[in-house]
């Protein structure tokens, strides 16, 4: 199976950087899920948005993973640009999972649900938050 995601390839779950990219560090094979309640998904049309730290500033070069709601398989890893954004390109309509880690902070769990709908222009805004607060990361739909 092949998807081709911002210039990387995945090949049986190894990334291949395109020439002249880095290619994001390995994804786990699996997630945890840390958050103390799982929130409702989000509703999206699209999977692209912001990586950003609890004080707003972005975060570049966070791994963002997205896994499969049922079964929780990696898809696809992407790494986050200068300005912290991220997207994953051609995916099907569904129920998935976004994992985003950045060393040092509390990894998001985000239940996503993918649909054609009239919030088109909505994104996904991670915050990454420190571990051991009340609160673990996060997403919201902006």
């Amino acid at each position: 199976m092949r998807f081709a995601i911002l210039g990387l390839v995945m090949l049986s779950g190894i990334t291949v950087a395109a020439k002249g990219q880095d290619a994001p560090p390995p994804a786990a094979q699996t997630y945890v899920n840390e958050n103390s309640t799982d929130p409702a998904p989000l509703k999206l049309k699209e999977l692209a948005g912001k990586v950003k730290g609890f004080g707003g500033e972005a975060m570049p070069r966070a791994t963002v993973s997205l896994f499969t709601e049922h079964g929780h398989a990696l898809i696809s890893s992407v790494m986050t640009d200068r300005e912290g954004k991220f997207r994953f390109e051609k995916v099907e309509h569904g129920m998935y999972r976004v994992v985003a880690k950045v060393d040092g902070l509390c990894t998001a769990n985000i239940p996503v649900l993918l649909e054609g709908s009239l919030l088109g222009h909505r994104k996904l805004e991670i915050t990454m938050r420190p571990k051991g607060i009340d609160t673990c990361s996060y997403g919201m739909a902006k």
